[in-house]
């Protein structure tokens, strides 16, 4: 089997539970994670073992080699990340609640289902 490729964005209280299910899968590899900026980037990257840290999505999502994003920012970002991740043409693995409304958790339904996801 080959190794899936994955980041995390937001890495607070639920984050570092998503990274470590991830590793236990055996198969995945976490190559990145993003938070609120350079310097928290790195120390979270650097305590969970991720080599890889960015101070903004629009940085981590160029990222060629991540394939899946673990989305657990707090519950009012999902929607407007989740869509910049599909926009990047990656794979979502979102904390939830999906969004904050129905209307907004349609969205990203579509969405995907338009990109291929």
């Amino acid at each position: 089997m080959r190794t899936i490729k994955a980041g995390i964005i937001g890495t607070g209280f639920i984050g570092p539970a998503h990274v470590e299910a991830a590793r236990r899968v055996g198969f995945v590899e976490m190559l990145g994670l993003c938070e609120a900026n350079p310097e928290l980037a790195k120390s979270k990257a650097d305590k969970l073992y991720i080599p890889r840290s960015y101070g903004t999505v629009k940085d981590f999502l160029a990222d060629k080699d991540i394939e899946v994003v673990h989305n657990c920012t707090p519950n009012h970002l999902h929607f407007e990340i989740s869509k910049q991740i599909i926009a990047a043409g990656k794979h979502i693995i979102s904390e939830k609640p999906l969004a904050m409304t129905t209307e907004e958790s349609k969205e990203l339904v579509k969405l995907a289902a338009d990109a291929g996801s």
